[in-house]
């Protein structure tokens, strides 16, 4: 399937917080200030899949090699539960992932999945079978085919809804559940290598406050250095706030960590889930939604899990008054990205990436960028994964039926030298590219004349490679200041 470009007005390009104006005439030159901790250089925005695959329940992770796989479906009797893959070069054509019907398609309660290396489940539940209803589909090579369908809870009389998936560090798969009624538990079921069937759940929540958890709320499970955590929305007399608890050495689950300090009390289910990664250092990274201060709003909140205390938290922007929901996190060596919906006169999608040395989340608010603008109708919902200097972002287009995918590329950080401010460099052209006299150890970025990032990288003795032949904008960028040359090749 090929690809459909979105072209005019919906190209941006992004330089640390500011859009930046690419400059057209020859020998115009530009150098101004900036204070973001780092840049995301997108590329075009593509529609992934046709209407007839649906643009809801959309969720994304990256296989061995960093390609996504994206989870998407659409509801009604002619809908399904579908995945498409990144080959390379494009996305492939959608794969059903079951042949079941009546399976439940929803953005809040519907099918997750997890990762682990090339190893992929999907977990989902059929329609009104609450109890019984729940299954697990393995993809053994990342995403390309999937296995026959296996119950989560094949004997159940009481209501297991919700599957979330995980893999310990075995690579054995686990899901959470959201166990029974009045009170609603978060129960935990691990995978049983001899009958090969899930066990019967325990109680992942018995070391938080109150009895209840969030009946509706997805939970966050996932395995770290030998124990399995799960990070849960809990109820404690309709206190609506988000925990991580945790096994101890036995497997039992015993430690419990509120890492939610808004204490949001409201008599029914949000619906929503926190979104969590671990960063390079071992810290707990989590975003979530709470509307504890009279409106839906975003936050942050990180967490040692050594010392097992919240180790700080906060709005993702404070002192915005716009409604905010659905935050989704990653992070991969220095770098965290965080993409959320904001509602300003409609949805749009804003994504802000920071250096975990130099800050962290507590830089999103100067890096934060709306990444739709210009583009009609809403975007909603999206899912940001990275790997290394790379941003993958999904998010749903409901007017057009269908999702985008768009790609960037993380730029510049804080700790590169600064270049004096207004003080022109000089580029001469070189057989492999560029030469920037008078300064070393800068980043660089090649856009082509309609904005899309042709390449980019790290100059340690000023010299810039790049063998294309053409026009081209080439971006000079450290901490205080960005000069942009027009160059032919």
């Amino acid at each position: 399937m090929g690809m459909n470009v979105i072209h005019g007005s919906e190209q941006l390009s992004y330089l640390g917080s500011m859009r930046t104006l690419i400059l057209i005439g020859f020998g115009l030159l530009l150098s101004f200030s900036t204070t973001s901790q780092t840049s995301i250089n997108w590329e075009d925005a593509i529609a992934v899949a046709p209407s007839e695959y649906g643009y809801i329940n959309l969720r994304m992770v990256l296989n061995s090699d960093g390609s996504p796989v994206i989870l998407h479906g659409k509801s009604g009797t002619t809908g399904g539960l579908y995945c498409t893959r990144w080959n390379g070069v494009d996305f492939d054509a959608p794969v059903a992932i079951t042949s079941e019907t009546g399976l439940f398609i929803n953005d809040a309660e519907g099918p997750r999945m997890a990762v682990s290396g090339d190893r992929i489940a999907v977990t989902y539940q059929l329609s009104g079978q609450w109890a019984t209803g729940g299954r697990m589909v393995l993809s053994e090579d990342g995403g390309a085919t999937w296995g026959t369908p296996i119950p989560t809870s094949p004997e159940a009389t009481e209501d297991h809804f919700m599957p979330v998936p995980a893999f310990d560090e075995n690579q054995q798969p686990w899901v959470t559940v959201k166990w029974g009624s009045s009170p609603v538990l978060e129960g935990a079921q691990f995978w049983d290598e001899g009958s090969e069937t899930f066990l019967a759940p325990v109680d992942a929540g018995q070391p938080m406050d109150g009895d209840a958890v969030c009946e509706c709320c997805a939970s966050m499970p996932f395995s770290h250095d030998g124990r399995n955590y799960d990070v849960v929305r809990n109820n404690n007399s309709n206190i609506r706030d988000f925990w991580v608890v945790r096994t101890d050495v036995s497997g039992s689950w015993s430690e419990a960590l509120d890492i939610d300090p808004t204490n949001w009390s409201i008599n029914s289910c949000p619906a929503s889930e926190a979104e969590t990664c671990i960063l390079a250092d071992g810290t707990l990274l989590a975003v979530f939604m709470s509307a504890a201060e009279g409106g839906s709003r975003v936050y942050w909140s990180t967490a040692d899990l050594e010392a097992w205390s919240l180790l700080d938290s906060d709005r993702i922007q404070p002192g915005v008054d716009q409604v905010e929901n659905n935050p989704s996190v990653d992070a991969d060596g220095d770098h965290s990205v965080v993409a959320w919906e904001s509602n300003q006169g409609g949805y749009d999608i804003l994504v802000a990436s920071g250096s975990n040395s130099a800050g962290g989340p507590g830089a999103w608010p100067d890096a934060a960028s709306v990444v739709t603008e210009g583009l009609s109708g809403h975007s909603r919902r999206p899912v940001v994964r990275v790997a290394g200097n790379t941003v993958h972002l999904v998010y749903q287009r409901p007017s057009e039926g269908t999702f985008h995918y768009r790609r960037g590329t993380i730029g510049a950080s804080s700790t590169l030298p600064p270049l004096m401010v207004n003080a022109p460099l000089e580029v001469s052209s070189t057989p492999m590219g560029w030469h920037v006299s008078g300064h070393t150890g800068f980043h660089w970025t090649v856009h082509d004349l309609s904005g899309r990032c042709m390449a980019s990288g790290q100059s340690p003795d000023g010299n810039v490679s790049f063998g294309e032949t053409g026009i081209y904008i080439l971006g000079i960028t450290s901490e205080m200041d960005v000069q942009h040359f027009k160059l032919a090749r």
